[in-house]
């Protein structure tokens, strides 16, 4: 099965690890795993509507609405574990 034009690997793999690294820090201060959740969340969120992929790209809203949600393994997993 072929992929959307829109939909980059590589740029879900980068949006990924700054979910992780961002989990990483906020856990090593001791942010509450909710709180990282909703934090890292809300940094995903700022992001793709700071480049518009959320509003005016192309593929816009799903290419913006993807990304936050590859912000998210991270503090899912931290969340859960």
């Amino acid at each position: 099965m072929k992929l959307p034009a829109w939909i980059k690997p590589l740029n879900l793999l980068l949006h990924v690890g700054v979910g992780i690294v961002l989990t990483y820090i906020l856990s090593a201060l001791g942010t509450p795993p909710l709180a990282n959740l909703i934090a890292v969340g809300a940094v995903g969120v700022a992001h793709e509507l700071g480049d518009g992929d959320l509003t005016t790209a192309p593929a816009a809203p799903w290419n913006g609405i993807l990304d936050v949600l590859a912000f998210l393994p991270g503090p899912l997993v931290r969340l859960l574990w």
